[in-house]
């Protein structure tokens, strides 16, 4: 039995954790981000950052950091498909963006926005975002928007 969906009433502003972060820094063989793209005040992981109040879709990306610069993104999971669709068309100008999705390989917003776009991370283990005690319950991935690169791989987070 499939458990109830709460469209519009699940919780949407989960806090990614610094030890995923750094993970990611790691990988991506950077000291930290330059930006994130859809934060707060109070769960930002870059010292400069973008917010729902200053409407970071409207604003170009690009304009605010240097060609190649790294940015985070963890969106909403409510409403994908506008930021996946801005991190497909920032990445021709340069602008790269790690954005830490719900792995809906079988929606629309994949299928237009990151496939063949982005490569993927499928995620191991599950996350425990911040302020909460157990791990996410939907498997995760890591879609790094990063000239040439596409495909898909998995990762385990911890390892980096």
């Amino acid at each position: 039995m499939t458990p109830p969906q709460k469209p519009g009433r699940s919780k949407q502003d989960y806090g990614t954790p610094w030890e995923f972060i750094h993970a990611v820094e790691r990988m991506l063989g950077i000291n930290a981000f330059t930006m994130d793209l859809a934060a707060s005040a109070t769960n930002a992981k870059a010292q400069r950052y973008l917010t729902a109040r200053n409407d970071a879709l409207a604003h170009p990306w690009r304009a605010h950091v240097r060609r190649h610069d790294w940015c985070w993104l963890n969106p909403e999971f409510g409403v994908i498909a506008p930021w996946v669709e801005k991190c497909a068309t920032e990445k021709p100008r340069g602008l790269r963006v790690a954005t830490l999705l719900p792995a809906g390989v079988g929606t629309n917003w994949f299928a237009e926005h990151v496939e063949g776009q982005a490569h993927v991370l499928l995620l191991r283990p599950r996350l425990v975002f911040v302020g909460e005690t157990a791990p996410y319950p939907k498997d995760l991935m890591l879609c790094l928007y990063d000239g040439p690169r596409v495909g898909f791989s998995t990762w385990d987070w911890r390892t980096a």
